[in-house]
């Protein structure tokens, strides 16, 4: 959500980028639903743009989109005015609507509006939508993980805003990694323990049967796996390529064909040409991924037995 002039320009900058890959997608459909497909991006956007800002943001979003007057878009005005006339009245008697709105609103609020609002809400026997204040240990922790040193307060809205990232990191990255290890190894013992999204989402909401150790766990859970997989990937290469070449020497293979029944009548080297041959025969497309699978699974279960799981 755009806060000073700075973000409203890279925010625009976003929605110019996103506008033109949606021109580009849709580049082979009519030019209505083009617009359509434009227009709900755009409407997309203004939900994050406060109403003072509004027009600054339409023209400054028609300087790097320019396709006609974007603020009186024929399909953009009719749904605004639609949405205006339809729900406006229905969400303005929302408690749970207009709760949401004022916690997607409040982080941008300047500090004395914030207060205001915290006072008129304490006053009718409500708490404040958003805990503005941490405990001097927290503060500390937080000062040394990021190492801040001795760098003025920093900003609490945009820690909120860092957290978000983070969650969404956090969030996309776990079915990422652990959907990725079912399928390299369907009946391995290591399994996920818990839902991590929602122990991080009641550990939030001061869930009393969610710890931090709880969250901690899984989190660590997380970390373990990804690293184990990110270092089996390179370590596997070096492993195949020694399994292979151990299998395929010259050496092996003449070791192999004398082991074999002996014919006086063909040369040790033609034994060995065939031997190859066959050994050769049974490397295919399939044995190989199966070899490297089979490589990852089993130093990605030694790494997390080492590291205690």
């Amino acid at each position: 959500m755009p806060a000073n002039n700075k973000e409203m320009e890279i925010y625009v900058l976003e929605t110019a980028n996103r506008l033109h890959l949606i021109q580009v997608d849709f580049a082979d459909e009519s030019e209505q639903t083009r617009m359509d497909y434009l227009c709900e991006e755009i409407e997309r956007a203004l939900k994050k743009v406060l109403p003072e800002e509004k027009n600054e943001f339409l023209q400054s979003l028609q300087e790097k989109f320019p396709i006609g007057n974007i603020a009186t878009l024929p399909m953009l005005k009719e749904r605004e005015d639609k949405d205006i006339s339809v729900t406006d009245q229905t969400r303005r008697q929302d408690a749970d609507f207009l709760v949401h709105s004022l916690l997607e609103i409040f982080p941008i609020l300047p500090a004395d509006q914030k207060e205001s609002i915290t006072k008129k809400l304490q006053e009718m026997g409500s708490e404040s939508p958003v805990r503005v204040n941490y405990s001097d240990e927290s503060i500390e922790k937080l000062r040394t993980k990021l190492q801040l040193g001795d760098e003025p307060d920093f900003d609490t809205d945009r820690l909120a805003e860092l957290i978000v990232l983070l969650a969404n990191f956090v969030y996309k990255l776990e079915p990422l990694v652990w959907n990725t290890w079912r399928q390299l190894s369907p009946r391995s013992s290591i399994r996920r323990s818990g839902d991590l999204k929602k122990a991080m989402g009641q550990f939030l909401s001061n869930d009393s049967n969610i710890s931090q150790e709880n969250v901690e766990n899984e989190l660590k859970e997380l970390q373990q796996l990804t690293a184990a997989v990110i270092t089996a990937i390179g370590r596997v290469g070096s492993q195949f390529a020694k399994h292979h070449l151990a299998r395929f020497s010259p050496s092996e293979i003449s070791s192999l064909v004398k082991m074999e029944h002996r014919s006086v009548l063909v040369s040790h080297e033609v034994k060995c040409w065939r031997k190859f041959l066959e050994l050769a025969d049974t490397l295919n497309e399939d044995s190989i991924d199966t070899e490297i699978t089979k490589a990852i699974v089993n130093y990605v279960e030694s790494l997390m037995k080492g590291l205690g799981r």
